[in-house]
């Protein structure tokens, strides 16, 4: 019994020897270091398993990837990355040179079998030398029909090269082409929408992309959301893997050229890219051929029989040359973005470094038909912002929101005539400006393409004509102001008749009437007249006759009655000068604060004036030609800088509260002279509202075109004139709200023919204080005089 269990002891021992034998890795390291641990691990399990590689199935046969080292990298990093790399299960090395591999470190060269040296081999590599070769062709073909060329080069560093002294010349495929070009790195973008944005605000007209797959896939499925995955735009993605993604992008009429490594319909050959998560890239396929060549050498040094010809599917091998593969890479070019699309283009990296390649051709210009057809395949995007009273936001009474104005309704006549569906956005944005090369507000993102076409009562300028297409003018405005008719507050107006004198001839007139009161008294001194005048008759005399408010008899003799006949006259010259001067003031008043022209508004006073701030009038001023206009400018940048509006409905505050004449587009100086009673000058300058679209759109001709013709069969004055009209329904027919004003409306009949300027009670108010405070003087006095007996009569016999 104890002789059969040490029998058994011995045969387990002896299992267990040769499992713990078995269980001997042959590992292979891969270089590169950007490679996806888990991901290449699935991938090479799933090589394994093709039956090429049967002859290895008894061998337990593991990757191991190197890691990726910042750059200088730390003790610690290294000594981690050497331990890696001095592992004795590892057979083969293979992949490109990186700068932190086995090269870095002395020379390893044990293997865990006795006899069995490591072996190295470099390659793999897709450097920035290559890559600028391949795109340097197809960029060539891309751009043989245009002239100048607007180029965006959008780029990731983290797809090129991997070691850290590399030296890259970005553009060195450009050659003897002419034009601007533009580099986007990647990593300067938060999101590649904002990225896209950059390229479209920029005014590139042909992209080429060298960046992973996800950002690619990204970018393209942006661009063909704003309508620019098309003509007239030209599109080169390099090596982005589109063919193997699945994604299926609508490029049928655009100049759009995928050069990439593909399986050009052979992926069912090559069923090991089945066991990954989709989508495939082309580093998944760089990492299958990697792998492939890599088991080849293990093999060999296993001894075991490994086919030689096993397709792969990046390059193909020309030898060896020391540890370094003489190979030659392989692209081909897609015009679509189907899956595992077939190709008779390629483009062939040899050896030696030079280019072999064949493309489709260019295609043409497409008809109005398909782009017709195109552009009714998905809904146009109409953008617009509230501009009240011209574009309004209205809530039916089931809580919809609508957007409603003239430029809707003729945005929605024209896309329906063209059969077109379409969606309208209100964005919660300003006009906006070009500010240092960009646009700000509601053209900001008409030039990011995030609008087809931009609806509202926006002018043509010259700055927006520069960097977008705009229509044919659909509405003829002109420039003017709007101010409210001056009045003086009651307050100021009590003693406004005084003004008809100023107050030096004011005194001279009270000084002269106490000259002649004493002359006549001293006439009356030496010529005695049958009525005694002294000196408080004489001025009693002189002062009712300058008021025209006494009876006196004038006295008898003729000197004094000279004197008097002089007076007389000297009080009717009087009277009519105030009257005239007073008529004339009243006059002078009303023409100088009620300005009509740009020459009144600038030599006045009384009213402050602005545009409101960032303004069609502010910009278009800001550049007139017109001496009188820019002089307009000027002084409201100079002399009333401060009381320049931010918006229009602060701009009408200030009319509405007097004293400010607001300087804007006729139809809403038209709604709002009518709405508040205001006045309204004459015409600066004339303008028209357009239709505004990205600079590029192919759809332009289509949408200018029809908006032509309706602009001819008066579907456009139509639509305004109705408008018009529905806009100023609810607005006063009449104006003269205050009391005031009916009070006026109600005497004007035909027995009086009130004038504007005619002298106001307000302004007449004081005459009358005068006279009661006279009127008050004169019963103190009366009261006085009948308490001291005045008026007591004598009583009879005394």
């Amino acid at each position: 019994m104890r002789l059969l269990r040490i029998n058994i002891l011995l045969i387990s021992a002896i299992l267990a020897l040769h499992s713990s034998a078995q269980l001997i890795a042959q590992s292979i390291l891969f270089t590169d270091p950007r490679l996806d641990p888990k991901r290449c691990s699935i991938l090479f399990a799933s090589i394994l398993q093709r039956k090429e590689f049967a002859n290895l199935s008894t061998f337990t046969i593991a990757p191991l990837f190197l890691n990726e080292l910042k750059f200088p990298a730390s003790v610690v990093d290294l000594e981690n990355q050497l331990q890696l790399i001095k592992n004795v299960n590892i057979f083969v090395e293979i992949g490109p040179d990186y700068f932190y591999g086995p090269a870095f470190f002395p020379p390893e060269w044990k293997t865990g079998m006795n006899n069995v040296n490591r072996s190295r081999i470099v390659g793999f590599d897709l450097t920035f030398d290559v890559q600028n070769e391949v795109i340097k062709s197809a960029f060539n073909h891309l751009t043989s029909d245009i002239g100048v060329v607007k180029l965006a080069y959008f780029f990731d560093y983290a797809e090129g090269g991997i070691h850290p002294f590399f030296h890259i010349e970005t553009f060195q495929f450009l050659e003897q082409k002419v034009g601007q070009f533009l580099l986007y790195q990647l990593r300067d973008f938060a999101s590649v929408e904002d990225a896209l944005s950059k390229i479209l605000v920029d005014g590139a007209n042909v992209i080429v992309l060298n960046v992973g797959q996800q950002a690619a896939l990204k970018l393209l499925e942006k661009a063909q959301e704003k309508n620019i995955l098309q003509q007239p735009f030209y599109w080169l993605v390099f090596n982005a893997g589109v063919t193997l993604s699945g994604v299926e992008l609508c490029v049928g009429n655009a100049n759009f050229f995928a050069v990439e490594f593909s399986t050009n319909g052979r992926f069912t050959e090559f069923p090991e890219l089945s066991a990954i998560p989709k989508p495939i890239t082309p580093k998944d396929l760089i990492f299958r051929d990697t792998a492939v060549v890599g088991l080849q050498r293990l093999a060999r040094l296993l001894s075991k029989t490994v086919p030689n010809d096993i397709t792969l599917i990046t390059s193909t091998r020309d030898g060896m040359e020391n540890t370094v593969i003489q190979q030659k890479w392989k692209f081909y070019s897609y015009v679509d973005t189907n899956f595992d699309s077939r190709s008779a283009y390629e483009v062939t990296v040899l050896t030696n470094g030079s280019i072999v390649a064949s493309f489709q051709a260019l295609k043409q210009p497409p008809s109005g038909e398909l782009l017709l057809n195109r552009m009714r395949s998905k809904p146009f995007r109409l953008g617009t912002i509230k501009v009240p009273p011209v574009i309004t936001e209205e809530t039916d009474k089931n809580g919809a929101v609508t957007v409603s104005g003239p430029e809707i309704v003729l945005a929605k006549a024209l896309l329906n005539r063209l059969n077109v569906s379409y969606n309208i956005t209100l964005f919660d944005l300003g006009v906006g400006e070009e500010v240092d090369g960009r646009w700000t507000g509601i053209f900001g993102l008409l030039e990011e393409w995030d609008i087809d076409l931009l609806v509202g009562p926006f002018s043509e300028t010259w700055d927006r004509s520069k960097s977008f297409l705009s229509t044919s003018p659909i509405r003829s405005i002109t420039y003017n102001y709007m101010y409210l008719r001056p009045s003086l507050k009651a307050s100021l107006q009590i003693f406004q008749f005084v003004v008809a004198f100023d107050g030096y001839t004011w005194l001279l007139i009270f000084i002269t009437a106490a000259l002649f009161a004493g002359a006549l008294t001293l006439l009356h001194k030496i010529s005695p007249n049958t009525l005694s005048y002294t000196i408080h008759p004489s001025m009693l005399f002189v002062f009712g006759y300058l008021f025209q408010g006494v009876r006196t008899r004038p006295p008898s003799q003729a000197s004094s009655q000279i004197l008097i006949v002089v007076w007389w006259f000297f009080c009717l010259v009087l009277v009519i000068a105030f009257c005239a001067n007073y008529a004339a003031y009243r006059s002078f008043t009303a023409l100088q604060t009620l300005p009509t022209t740009v020459f009144a508004l600038l030599h006045q006073e009384y009213y402050k004036y602005a545009y409101i701030n960032g303004s069609n009038m502010n910009m278009e001023m800001s550049v007139s030609l017109d001496p009188s206009i820019y002089a307009l400018y000027t002084e409201i940048n100079t002399k009333y800088k401060d009381v320049i509006p931010p918006n229009r409905s602060a701009g009408v505050d200030k009319v509405i509260k007097g004293g400010f004449a607001l300087l804007d587009e006729s139809p809403f100086i038209e709604y709002y002279a009518r709405k508040y009673c205001l006045e309204t000058s004459s015409a600066l300058w004339y303008g028209a509202y357009v239709f505004y679209m990205p600079k590029l759109l192919p759809y332009y001709k289509i949408i200018n075109d029809e908006l032509t013709l309706m602009i001819a069969d008066g579907t456009v004055d139509r639509i305004y004139k109705r408008g018009y009209e529905e806009q100023l329904a609810g607005v006063n027919r009449q104006c003269g709200a205050t009391f005031k004003a009916k009070a006026l409306e109600a005497m004007r009949n035909p027995l009086v023919n009130w004038s504007d300027y005619s002298v106001e009670f307000a302004s007449a108010f004081g005459i009358f204080i005068v006279i009661l405070i006279g009127l008050v003087i004169v019963l103190i006095v009366f009261i006085v005089e009948f308490c001291l007996d005045v008026y007591k009569k004598p009583e009879q016999g005394q």
